[in-house]
C-alpha cells in the first residue's frame, strides 16, 4: 500500500464559488483521501499517495483561479 502525504498548493483568485469547484473537482481524483481548500489562505491542501500537481492544475483551470506553486512545508 503506498503511503499518503500531506501536499500544499498556492493558488490566486480564491472565491468560496470557486473553492466549491475544486472540492468537487478533487474529489474525483482516485489518488487524492482528502482536500482542504482555504479560501482565505488561498491554498489546497491534499492528502494524497503522490503529488497530484497536474491534477490541481486542471482543477484550477476548471474553477478559473490561477494555480501559483506547490508550497513545500
Amino acid at each position: 500500500m503506498f503511503r499518503r502525504k500531506t501536499y500544499h498548493y498556492v493558488v490566486d483568485g480564491l472565491t468560496d464559488a470557486s473553492a466549491a469547484v475544486l472540492r468537487t473537482s478533487l474529489a474525483t481524483v482516485p489518488e487524492i483521501h482528502g482536500s482542504v481548500v482555504s479560501v482565505g489562505r488561498g491554498t489546497i491542501e491534499v492528502d494524497a499517495t503522490r503529488d497530484v500537481a497536474d491534477e490541481i492544475r486542471l482543477a484550477c483551470d476548471v474553477a478559473g483561479v490561477a494555480y501559483r506553486t506547490r508550497a513545500r512545508l
